[in-house]
């Protein structure tokens, strides 16, 4: 079989439906993403030198900057429903189906599955006729944005004359019991227990050095990297008077600034790795609220800090607050008393715990193939 997986050119699209492709890979699939040319480094590196790149469309952060500078707005200014809507429903569609489905065409898949906000996928799907699947990464959002995904999206169809397919079933990484009382979760739902992020062919993790103290995860993701903000929650912890270890991870050039020989808080820069490695003996994680660092640190059992700053980060702090595993922030200042909270209450550790074990319940990703593989047979039967 032949799958193309379609994704956003952003590592937090991507790494979520890395376990399926090489699970894919290894039971003898072909595998392609089809996804912005700037993402194909880090595709091969992060997933499977083994899958294949199909370039189509613009970087993301070039064309939100483009966005920005045409109608004074953009997601990654202004995270509102329309024009998050706008972008991925609208803009990048636009200006990367006609490549995706020529590319698309000449390799031939049997299948397309696309991330939650990649609607590049459906047209690749429509025009070779197809089953489409989509792979969650996070929480349902919230009404107001669905609502204004699916008018946008019906609005750009209608524009191109073309009739979208339907979702065949949903890849759901996002644990249901996670989700808010009362979300709707539309179509056949293929639950898949989700990881942290791992090099591959499951290389041990390397052993963290020995301590003597509490070692904390502290990351901006790889979008929302600011150097004020970063030092900031730095700083909150070191008045807090925390003895801890800070372990920050090096991105877009933003790192965090070395300790005073003399303070609490010492401070251990890294380059990007893969996170479970960076969650490998930590007692909690700082975080912004990226779907992916939340659910690895809730896999992990790690008790968390959230800091949201945009895109889908409330939402993501909130599902894991509810749990009784994180504390929600609304600002640099309050991420010391925050962590040392989070460090000090038992409770709060028991919640993230029980989470952990709560998933590990979930089916791994050899089943999902296996579902995989019956949706696309039974299509084709059906269109024989």
């Amino acid at each position: 079989m032949r799958i193309a997986f379609a994704a956003n050119p952003l590592p937090g699209h991507i790494v979520p439906m890395v376990p399926l492709m090489r699970a894919a890979l290894a039971a003898g699939h072909r595998v392609a993403v089809i996804t912005g040319a700037d993402a194909a480094a880090f595709v091969l590196a992060q997933g499977s030198p083994d899958i294949e790149v199909l370039p189509a469309g613009p970087p993301t952060l070039v064309a939100m900057a483009d966005m920005q500078r045409e109608t004074g707005t953009s997601p990654a200014t202004a995270p509102r429903p329309d024009t998050i809507a706008e972008y991925f429903a609208v803009r990048r569609p636009a200006a990367a189906v006609e490549d995706a489905v020529e590319v698309a065409r000449a390799w031939q898949p049997d299948v397309v599955i696309s991330e939650s906000l990649d609607h590049v996928g459906p047209y690749v799907a429509e025009a070779l006729d197809v089953p489409f699947l989509r792979h969650s990464f996070g929480p349902e959002r919230p009404e107001a944005v669905r609502s204004a995904m699916a008018a946008a999206s019906a609005r750009l169809a209608a524009e191109r004359g073309v009739e979208l397919p339907p979702v065949a079933a949903w890849i759901d990484v996002y644990p249901a019991f996670l989700e808010a009382p009362g979300t709707v979760r539309d179509g056949r739902r293929i639950p898949l227990r989700p990881s942290a992020h791992g090099a591959l062919g499951g290389a041990p993790v390397p052993a963290a050095p020995p301590r003597t103290r509490p070692r904390v995860l502290v990351t901006m993701g790889t979008v929302f990297t600011d150097q004020a903000l970063l030092d900031r929650a730095v700083a909150s912890s070191g008045r807090e008077g925390l003895a801890v270890d800070l372990v920050t991870t090096v991105v877009n050039g933003v790192q965090a600034h070395a300790s005073a020989d003399d303070s609490p808080v010492q401070v251990v820069n890294v380059p990007f790795r893969p996170l479970v490695e960076l969650l490998a003996e930590v007692d909690a994680v700082v975080t912004v609220g990226g779907a992916g660092t939340v659910l690895g640190a809730l896999v992990a059992g790690v008790p968390l800090v959230v800091m949201p700053l945009g895109a889908d980060h409330a939402v993501n702090a909130a599902r894991a607050t509810a749990t009784g595993a994180a504390i929600t922030v609304d600002s640099p200042e309050a991420v010391g008393p925050a962590l040392r909270r989070v460090l000090e209450d038992d409770a709060v550790r028991r919640s993230a715990e029980d989470v952990a074990a709560r998933i590990r319940a979930l089916p791994p990703v050899e089943t999902v193939l296996a579902e995989v593989e019956q949706v696309v047979a039974t299509a084709a039967r059906e269109r024989v």
